[in-house]
């Protein structure tokens, strides 16, 4: 693994103390010319063992990192190889099958590079293998988990969010891309899917000096928190939804409305958890905790599920998963555009409340 800039510069440092004849450069200034010079080697030192490192992760053949590596150098639509029955064209390059860019320009290359996310898996038998099983579960569980077999996850990025790549004909060619270039025998599942259904609520205790709530929303809160769902019953199709009579800036900063700290902080977690990352109940809360004007967050009810397909019947029963710490979205990623949240903003007025 790399060393950091940090680690490098102190070993550099702990060198020269070594060397009497270099006792001069003493200068304390962090713009000393010495010191300075000792930043550019350390930097270009851990750009090569940067280098160095990749090279070590991608350079042995069909691993979990090279069918990663393979899957974010495919380029969509690549001139076609007339002797080739799957319509691509690779090349023989630097000890790997690649695609032949010769004459595209950067702009080019870039846009046909249509892999931006990717995540490479795979299930062992010790993993499922139960020895106390008898010889029929473990067959089941064998192939029910399929086992030996090589996930490939894949998304790309539209409109500056993460989105599957288009479905049958990209998802098509990178299919017999990869076919092309596995070993023979090895079986690799493909996929690339809709965002996971994601459907959170949250009781919030705020500061009632930064956020703002309209005063008569307080009762719908504060019933919210003293009475389960499962306790409030169904709404009647001739009834409103008192939640739709909610003053739409209750959770925004009092100097700023555009701001929703809990949301914001909500969405920016999810944002940046990496593709086939894990969403963690405690990370998510942390993140609210950080947030402008926000005291004590309390994560209630978490709810998902895969997408459907566009031709489907929407799923209307997410599974509850509240009780699970952590958890990897099927997608690898999560809709942000259907993302729902719930909301009960409480001000935090604990010296003022009975004991």
């Amino acid at each position: 693994m790399a060393r950091t800039i940090a680690e490098i510069q102190k070993e550099i440092l702990d060198e020269k103390g070594k060397q009497p004849s270099l006792e001069k450069l003493n200068n304390d200034s962090k713009t000393a010319i010495w010191k300075l010079w000792i930043n550019i080697v350390a930097t270009a030192i851990w750009v090569h063992e940067k280098i160095v490192e990749k090279n070590a992760l991608i350079s042995r053949p069909h691993t979990l990192n090279w069918y990663r590596e393979q899957a974010l150098n495919f380029h969509y639509g690549m001139p076609i190889d007339p002797d080739s029955s799957n319509e691509m064209f690779l090349v023989w390059r630097d000890g790997s099958y690649q695609f032949d860019t010769t004459g595209l320009t950067e702009s080019e290359i870039e846009d046909s590079k249509i892999i931006k996310h990717c995540a490479v898996s795979e299930i062992d038998l010790e993993t499922v293998l139960n020895p106390a099983s008898e010889p029929k579960e473990i067959l089941s569980d064998y192939f029910h988990n399929k086992v030996g077999v090589v996930f490939i996850k894949v998304a790309t990025v539209k409109d500056q969010k993460i989105s599957r790549i288009d479905v049958p004909n990209q998802l098509f060619a990178f299919k017999e891309y990869i076919a092309k270039i596995k070993d023979a025998g090895n079986q690799v599942y493909i996929s690339s899917d809709q965002g996971d259904i994601l459907k959170l609520k949250l009781n919030v205790y705020i500061d009632p000096l930064s956020i703002y709530i309209n005063p008569k929303d307080l009762e719908y809160y504060q019933s919210k928190i003293s009475t389960p769902d499962s306790d409030l019953g169904l709404i009647a199709a001739d009834e409103s939804d008192p939640k739709d009579d909610l003053d739409p800036f209750n959770g925004s900063l009092i100097s700023d409305s555009d701001v929703f700290p809990v949301l914001d902080a909500i969405k920016d977690h999810l944002k940046n958890i990496e593709f086939n990352g894990a969403f963690v109940k405690t990370y998510l809360v942390d993140a609210i905790q950080k947030a402008q004007g926000i005291k004590i967050p309390i994560l209630t009810k978490v709810q998902t599920n895969a997408a459907t397909n566009p031709s489907d019947e929407p799923n209307t029963s997410p599974s509850d998963v509240t009780k699970i710490e952590y958890f990897i979205p099927k997608a690898g990623y999560f809709d942000l555009e259907n993302l729902e949240v719930e909301v009960n903003y409480i001000p935090y007025t604990f010296y003022r409340d009975k004991q």
